[in-house]
């Protein structure tokens, strides 16, 4: 079974030069990537950086000696349908016409002895036992060795001549003119930022897949996190686009993500000009079709003058102090919407507290230790005295209703006192009990009415103790626990001094309880959301029913993802059927779903990817099988009419 063999190299801390600042995190994240979310086996990842060999077992320093060691392993232990994926991020240099790689042990006066070149490099991978090669290069250079080499070369140039010449597969983090770009807002390089979003969230899983992503996605955060422009560059020879970035054997585990909307993304900051002035250089296309975008608009562009090359002299044996500059500090991004409701919802409920008991901060209420005096009603309401100073006799026997409006029988109150008496509802049985007129009420009257009177007196003390109780239980901010704050609210008795406040609780927090869900379906966590949504209470009608609507919805999202997931899996190098099959399950995605986006978008790459297998098979003679391959191009696809063209074209051969 066909499986890769990365070797991944990411150098912050270099022995003899100024230190990178994301290097590192580039390699720890890409090589996490691969091997937590993708599955692929942590002994076939050799991971290569600074403090790798402290925190991750097996792995090892960057020196040249390991580095060149690792490299050889990799090849020879790949079998003749594996592949081995080269990736390396720390500094590069071009030193008498010739592209070399810094390992961590690099001497700037010693470059021959102890850099690497990048020839020795691709003729390993050339002659290892693996069927394929894929070669990422994240490059770093001094702003000054943006001139010119003897000959009219830049650091990449022999690269990518290199690569095609030796038929290997490279991507470039830039064209041979520009910087790799990076930015504190992300704590990656963007290169490999948008390197791992592709494969995470857009389902990049074959290297012209991610060509094309990283064609349109690096300039994109250039701009958005106001960097000069980034275009990278790549040699893909042909019959290689095909190349698969993880074993197909593990297409099916790929994660399967909807990108977080704008709003959770860092706000671009403007960071500091690092570029020369003078004129821009033209675009390098991609080998053998272009993939390169026009640079960002003038009006974006504009805060950093384009480049200029600069002429640089290099005496015998010296190199120039190599620096990269570094992203300035940045505010760290606000809080997203949900979080603010959060902590917004426990600032009101703290602002309420301190208001009904501002007496006790004004130095007008009791000692901390003292208990609060209590005053219960009493079973037969005191007699109201008339404008004469008679008392009214129709009032010593009526008590004030418990909601007024409202009526209840002799019999009708007892049963309801009764009740509320067994539900633990102090006092709405003592509202009920002191409306029985005095001839229909029962021998156990008084005891009714004591066991009320106790139970409304304790309720009394621990109501206003078990609404701030709850209070206190949302300060977290968690779905659950706002759940345990209204259950504890519920508590409190109607006819409570504290029962309105607890049942205006009890709504606002049934608004967080969703807001929170929404939060965390922004996020990506679909389960989650599902959860904290099942937890609004029912009887929150309006809240509730929103709640369900929101539950319908992300329950088909997690549907469609899973048919994302399902559809990858099927795909084949080379198998145009494959292709046809995926596409088929992605359009039963319904519409005005945010997974539907992604389904059209990987459809029309499909289709694409469909027309490409029957070019290659056209070019090989083998007419029949092209013709079959691009007829599976479904209707309504951005491929569909070329590839009705090349058909004809083909039969008519």
């Amino acid at each position: 079974m066909a499986s890769h063999w990365p070797v991944i190299v990411g150098i912050n801390q270099y022995q003899s030069l100024q230190p990178l600042m994301y290097a590192q995190f580039d390699a720890l994240e890409l090589r996490d990537f691969l091997v937590a979310e993708v599955g692929l086996p942590a002994q076939y990842c050799s991971l290569l950086t600074d403090i790798s060999a402290v925190v991750y077992e097996g792995a090892a320093a960057p020196t040249r000696e390991v580095l060149l060691q690792r490299l050889a392993q990799s090849c020879d232990r790949a079998g003749p349908e594996d592949t081995v994926w080269f990736f390396f991020s720390g500094y590069g240099v071009q030193w008498q016409g010739k592209d070399y790689l810094l390992p961590i042990d690099a001497d700037p006066n010693r470059i021959e002895q102890t850099g690497i070149l990048v020839e020795t490099l691709l003729n390993q991978l050339a002659q290892g036992n693996q069927r394929q090669s894929i070669v990422m290069l994240d490059m770093n250079r001094p702003q000054s060795a943006l001139s010119p080499a003897p000959g009219g070369c830049n650091l990449g140039d022999q690269t990518l001549a290199l690569a095609k010449s030796l038929g290997i597969p490279l991507v470039l983090s830039c064209q041979p003119n520009q910087f790799s770009q990076e930015t504190l807002a992300v704590r990656h390089g963007l290169f490999t930022e948008a390197l791992i979003e592709g494969m995470r969230f857009h389902g990049c899983l074959t290297l012209a897949q991610l060509v094309d992503y990283l064609r349109d996605r690096v300039p994109e955060l250039c701009q958005h996190h106001w960097r000069p422009a980034q275009n990278p560059v790549a040699a893909v020879p042909p019959g290689q686009q095909y190349a698969m970035l993880v074993p197909p054997s593990l297409v099916g585990q790929m994660p399967v993500g909807v990108m977080p909307p704008p709003e959770l993304l860092p706000a671009p900051q403007p960071e500091p000009d690092i570029s020369l002035p003078g004129e821009p250089s033209p675009i390098w296309p991609i080998y053998p079709a272009p993939v390169s975008v026009a640079p960002p608009t003038d009006e974006v562009t504009q805060p950093w003058p384009p480049t200029k090359p600069v002429e640089l002299e290099l005496p015998p044996g010296v190199l120039p102090e190599v620096t990269k500059p570094s992203a300035p500090s940045q505010s760290v991004p606000g809080l997203v919407p949900w979080q603010r409701w959060g902590i917004l919802a426990a600032g009101l409920l703290l602002l309420g507290v301190l208001w009904r008991n501002q007496d006790s901060f004004v130095g007008g209420g009791s000692a901390p230790d003292a208990a609060p005096e209590v005053t219960a009603p009493s079973a037969v309401p005191s007699p109201v005295e008339t404008a004469a100073g008679e008392v009214d006799p129709a009032a010593e026997t009526v008590g004030e209703p418990l909601f007024p409006g409202t009526a209840a029988s002799g019999a009708e109150a007892l049963a309801r006192a009764r009740t509320a008496l067994d539900q633990r509802q102090f006092g709405e049985a003592l509202s009920w009990l002191t409306q029985i007129p005095e001839g229909e009420r029962p021998e156990d009257y008084e005891a009714l009415i004591n066991q009320a009177e106790t139970g409304y007196a304790n309720a009394e003390l621990s109501g206003a103790a078990a609404l701030n109780q709850a209070r206190r239980l949302i300060e977290p901010v968690s779905a659950s626990l706002f759940n345990d704050a209204i259950e504890q609210a519920r508590q409190v008795p109607a006819g409570d001094p504290a029962y309105e406040q607890a049942q205006a609780d009890i709504e606002r927090w049934s608004l967080v309880i969703l807001d929170l869900a929404e939060g965390r379906a922004a996020a990506g966590d679909l389960d989650g959301a599902i959860s904290a949504a099942r937890l609004v209470p029912q009887d929150q009608g309006e809240t509730w029913g929103q709640a369900q609507a929101r539950i319908q919805t992300w329950e088909q999202s997690r549907v469609n993802r899973q048919l994302l997931q399902e559809a990858q899996s099927l795909l084949q190098p080379d198998q145009a059927a494959s292709f046809q099959a995926a596409i088929a399950i992605a359009q039963q995605i319904p519409p005005d779903y945010p997974e539907s986006a992604i389904a059209q978008e990987r459809i029309d790459q499909w289709s694409r990817d469909i027309l490409a297998i029957a070019r290659a098979r056209a070019a090989s003679g083998q007419i029949p099988g092209a013709i079959s391959a691009a007829g599976l191009v479904p209707p309504g696809t951005s491929a569909y009419e070329q590839a009705q063209q090349e058909i004809s074209e083909w039969q008519g051969q």
